[in-house]
């Protein structure tokens, strides 16, 4: 049951920061916070958390 809870919080986080393909910093800041509180409340695993932030840090869009 974890397992289901985990990977559909997973899916619901990769819709909710990754729909438009690219993070602002905001997005990308809240997309790091959301992860974490996953993750602290035991809803996702420290790896899922690890392969949450390589996605956003892959989809930081930097402007200058």
């Amino acid at each position: 049951m974890e397992c289901k809870k985990g990977t559909a919080a997973m899916l619901e986080w990769r819709s909710r920061f990754l729909a438009k393909g690219l993070l602002d910093e905001l997005g990308y800041d809240q997309a790091l916070r959301n992860a974490e509180a996953l993750e602290q409340t035991g809803v996702i695993s420290t790896q899922e958390w690890i392969e949450l932030v390589k996605l956003a840090n892959s989809a930081l869009q930097f402007v200058r």
